[in-house]
C-alpha cells in the first residue's frame, strides 16, 4: 500500500500481519502468503508547519489518496499483478493548540 505524497501529510511505515508460507507445487516455490482475510494499518499526520497551515487554511477537509498492489493466486495458477487506487477523505478541524492537561 502507497500513497500519494503531499506537502501537508507524513506517511508512516503501513504494518501488515504475519504471513505464512505456502508451497506453490506447480512452480516448487515457497511464497509468503495471507490466506484469511486481513487488515494492512498506516498512520499518517497532517502537518502543523507553516506551511502546511496556509496550504490548509480554509478547507473542510483533505482527500488522501494512493494504491494498493497485489498479486493473487489459487492452488493452480497466479494471476497478474492487480493495482487498486485507494482513497480517503478526512474532515478537518482546528488545531488546537492548548497543552494536553488543559483540553
Amino acid at each position: 500500500m502507497t500513497l500519494d505524497p503531499q506537502p501537508w501529510l507524513r506517511t508512516h511505515p503501513t504494518s501488515y500481519p504475519a504471513w505464512e508460507i505456502y508451497h506453490f507445487k506447480p512452480l516448487d516455490e515457497r511464497v509468503e502468503v495471507y490466506m484469511k482475510p486481513f487488515q494492512l494499518t498506516q498512520d499518517v499526520t497532517l502537518l502543523a508547519t507553516p506551511a502546511a497551515q496556509k496550504l490548509l487554511a480554509g478547507l473542510t477537509s483533505v482527500t488522501i489518496a494512493g494504491a494498493l498492489e497485489y498479486q493473487a493466486c489459487d492452488d493452480k495458477v497466479c494471476y497478474n499483478p492487480s493495482r487498486v487506487p485507494i482513497s480517503f477523505e478526512l474532515t478537518l478541524q482546528g488545531l488546537d493548540r492548548r497543552p494536553p492537561g488543559e483540553r
